[in-house]
């Protein structure tokens, strides 16, 4: 008897062969496996120091041309602040309205998603009432006076009412005295204002000193003024000499009168929770810097005023007011002043007339 045959087992199956396709994807893959090993062992050797080495970076936005004392007075203050720094600080300087219109550029910094901003007080009065006390007509005696009262007592008092609503105050820069600019007729006595329609800071306290002067006054943004005059929507505006000549309102305007019915100032804010958020050292350059530019701009700007208004003459007529003819604006607007002791306050009117006039 046969015994029976074991059947043979099975073949392997064969390895399937691999095309080119596959063979490429499988070599990608080990190659972004190995630069992906080398990146993670990498990392804390180079990372760490560059965090460390990131600088704070800081976004200074004004309303003014390049060609002006505000904008070089910017300027110096970042180039003090990001060299002595050494790089942990960096300002970037944002002039001629880059970041948006002077009350969107307070906005931003009072909540914080801008660092600096320059403003008028009337600016700033929407955010402050008592602001209105610097705007109140004719009450400066001089630029020296406005400088005195501002880095003393009283200037300390309205700093820390704008602090309270989240604007740090570290300077002030001068713009000098604003006077009555028209395209319409020359303007001595308030009776020339009847019915001129100029262009004011949208504030109260502007749009009822000259209404008191028997003129129409319009709010708008400084960016409008131009077109404005030229398109007859107003006959002029109130303007110191340096902006008119850097905005080149020259151009569409052909009478000056020099009444300084304000002698005007910017100050500088910065956001509150940023300057809280830096250490002595930081503090310690900002108000460094901020001083060394403040100081700059305040012996500047006089200059400024006098180049401007030499490079007018000739090109628009002047007036010079004698103090009669001046008095006489004065006491036209006087009455404006009780119309706002509610929302300024008495006691700062009568300090400021105290310390300014």
């Amino acid at each position: 008897m046969s015994s029976p045959q074991t059947a043979p087992a099975p073949a392997p199956a064969a390895a399937p062969s691999l095309g080119l396709t596959e063979w490429l994807i499988i070599v990608i893959a080990s190659i972004g496996f190995l630069f992906d090993t080398y990146e993670l062992l990498m990392t804390p050797l180079v990372a760490a120091p560059a965090i460390a080495q990131r600088a704070r970076v800081m976004r200074f936005g004004s309303p003014t041309p390049v060609d002006t004392t505000y904008h070089q007075a910017a300027v110096k203050f970042a180039d003090y602040v990001n060299k002595e720094s050494g790089g942990k600080m960096k300002i970037e300087v944002f002039p001629a309205g880059q970041l948006g219109t002077i009350k969107e550029m307070l906005t931003n910094v009072q909540l914080g998603t801008q660092a600096f901003a320059i403003a008028v007080p009337a600016w700033y009065s929407n955010f402050v009432k008592p602001m209105d006390v610097f705007t109140l007509p004719y009450i400066v005696g001089s630029p020296a006076k406005l400088r005195t009262a501002v880095d003393g007592a009283f200037g300390a008092k309205m700093k820390g009412l704008l602090e309270a609503q989240e604007f740090k105050i570290p300077g002030t820069w001068l713009i000098g005295g604003r006077h009555i600019v028209n395209a319409a007729r020359p303007v001595r006595s308030p009776a020339d204002m009847q019915g001129m329609k100029l262009r004011v800071i949208g504030s109260q306290v502007y749009i009822e000193s000259f209404r008191a002067l028997g003129a129409s006054p319009i709010a708008l943004d400084p960016s409008e003024i131009y077109l404005a005059i030229q398109q007859k929507v107003v006959d002029g505006m109130e303007f110191p000499m340096p902006d008119l000549v850097a905005m080149k309102l020259f151009e569409v305007i052909k009478y000056i009168t020099f009444d300084a019915h304000v002698t005007d100032i910017f100050f500088v804010s910065m956001n509150k929770g940023l300057w809280n958020s830096m250490g002595k050292e930081e503090q310690g350059i900002i108000d460094a810097g901020m001083k060394l530019a403040s100081d700059w701009q305040w012996r500047a700007q006089p200059q400024a005023i006098e180049e401007a208004t030499a490079k007018l003459k000739g090109v628009v007529q002047m007036f010079d007011l004698t103090a009669a003819e001046r008095q006489a604006f004065v006491d036209a607007t006087r009455p404006v002043y009780a119309k706002f002791e509610g929302s300024i306050g008495k006691d700062i009117i009568d300090e400021a007339i105290k310390t300014m006039s």
